[in-house]
């Protein structure tokens, strides 16, 4: 073995530039132009990482360690270094407490959107990433890698802090029209300005922001916003925000923008920080009040303990739903469908002897997530729950029988303490079902004997919720889940 391949073998993953630093020490009339060709001559049991660091530097690791504790947070350190755009994403994951929806983290990393000359696309990125297995994702979310995340996974305060971003935005949405910063129908949650995403794009006519262009129209600055909440902000997790920026003003014609980001809570240095790059900085008690910021820690409690507090305290979720909507004038109808499953774990928290709210299972390596799952002494229910306010389609239909429904009923069948029970799967849409929809689903309960399947619309909802005997719980079902439908 020579002494480079004992090297990496002894100091575990290692970049070329460390690696020839120790050669040209070792070896201190070596040239660097020699030391570089013996690093290419490097083969044996090493493996090589390569285009993902800056400098085009390399990865040398021992092939005995890949896909070890060993090699994941040796190449999470290299990203660290010499990969920041990767290591940036990561980072914003760690924060979201391992999970983001697709379509929000593009915001929270320096990956354009849209194609942009020497900057490496989001949507590239996330290729690269899964391809090293340090992020993988669902037909919804993309989750980090558990062992990167020190101790910090939790899906459900993940879900929580979404529904709560949702809930801020609406009303940030609704402060920036009411103070005349921007027009009524114009604002974008998670959309593209510059080739970058944010949470909140707006268009704004304030004062000198407009410009005229060549042909004499007007064109508006904009308003851009992106949130960070859920934790304490610190420099690192600013990151992300200043670079767009920066690279914003390096691109010719680029619009006006105000830059917002609403945080909780945020150390005094990437304060300072914030602000010598320009940024407003809106805390979320100084824009909507203290008793506003109250109810999202609430509403993040909830959400992250909803099936304990369903099955324990049902009231809680109804007393909050009564909060909101008198706190925030109506709009809670905008979260028909963040709140709905809580809605539907209400009901179940009512015969069932335990559930759990928004599960993450894994079988053989796929992931599913259950919305609610309900437990009886002899049946496991398995709610889906869709509060939309359209019916349902029968492609979504045959996603759920097909692709949804086999997964979690072998996560089922593998347990054995829960094994032997009755299965019973429904589907509740405060929408409905499609003609076609309904077809398929009375075509698969008849050929299907292993278990049940159940689907509520709008009359079945109801039908339910009356067997519950709560007057209370039928008026909020009423007020935000069949109002506007």
């Amino acid at each position: 073995m020579t002494f480079l391949e004992q090297t990496i073998k002894e100091k575990g993953p290692i970049l070329s530039s460390d690696l020839l630093d120790i050669l040209l020490d070792k070896e201190k009339g070596l040239s660097k132009e020699a030391a570089r060709k013996r690093l290419s001559r490097i083969r044996g049991d090493v493996a090589k990482v390569r285009g993902l660091f800056s400098d085009r530097q390399i990865l040398f690791h021992d092939k005995a360690i890949y896909n070890s504790e060993e090699y994941f947070e040796g190449l999470t350190d290299a990203l660290k270094k010499a990969g920041k755009q990767y290591h940036i994403i990561l980072q914003s994951l760690a924060f979201h407490y391992g999970q983001i929806k697709k379509e929000q983290l593009a915001a929270y990393t320096v990956n354009p959107v849209k194609n942009l000359k020497g900057h490496l696309t989001f949507h590239s990125a996330i290729e690269k990433l899964v391809k090293l297995q340090l992020v993988h994702q669902d037909d919804d979310n993309i989750f980090l890698l558990p062992i990167l995340a020190e101790g910090s996974i939790n899906g459900k305060r993940a879900k929580g802090i979404e529904v709560a971003k949702n809930f801020l935005l609406i009303q940030f949405n609704d402060w920036s029209r009411k103070i005349g910063l921007t027009s009524y129908n114009t604002s974008v949650f998670h959309g593209e300005f510059g080739k970058y995403q944010f949470n909140f794009v707006s268009p704004t006519y304030v004062g000198s922001l407009p410009k005229f262009s060549v042909k004499k129209k007007i064109v508006p600055g904009f308003l851009i916003a992106d949130v960070l909440i859920g934790n304490t902000v610190t420099e690192k997790e600013v990151e992300f925000f200043i670079n767009k920026l920066k690279t914003l003003k390096y691109q010719k014609q680029i619009a006006s923008f105000i830059p917002f980001l609403i945080v909780e809570s945020i150390d005094p240095k990437s304060l300072n920080l914030l602000k010598s790059e320009g940024v407003v900085i809106g805390f979320v008690n100084e824009l909507f009040g203290e008793k506003y910021k109250e109810l999202l820690n609430s509403l993040i409690n909830l959400v992250t303990n909803a099936g304990a507090i369903l099955k324990k305290n049902p009231e809680a979720y109804l007393d909050l739903i009564s909060k909101l909507n008198k706190l925030v004038d109506g709009k809670t109808n905008n979260l028909r469908g963040d709140l709905f499953e809580l809605a539907v774990g209400y009901f179940q928290g009512r015969i069932c002897n335990s559930i759990d709210i928004g599960k993450i299972i894994n079988y053989q390596g796929e992931q599913r997530e259950i919305d609610v799952l309900g437990f009886t002494a002899q049946k496991i229910i398995v709610s889906e729950c869709k509060g939309y306010n359209h019916k349902i389609d029968k492609d979504e239909i045959d996603k759920w029988l097909g692709n949804k429904i086999p997964v979690i009923r072998k996560w089922i069948l593998d347990q054995p303490s829960i094994s032997d029970r009755e299965i019973q799967f429904e589907i509740w849409s405060t929408g409905g079902f499609t003609e076609e929809a309904v077809r398929s689903l009375n075509d698969k309960m008849i050929k299907t004997k292993k278990y049940d399947i159940e689907f509520y619309g709008l009359e079945e909802m109801m039908e339910k919720s009356k067997e519950l005997k709560s007057k209370k719980f039928t008026e909020i079902l009423r007020e935000y889940y069949i109002k506007e439908i």
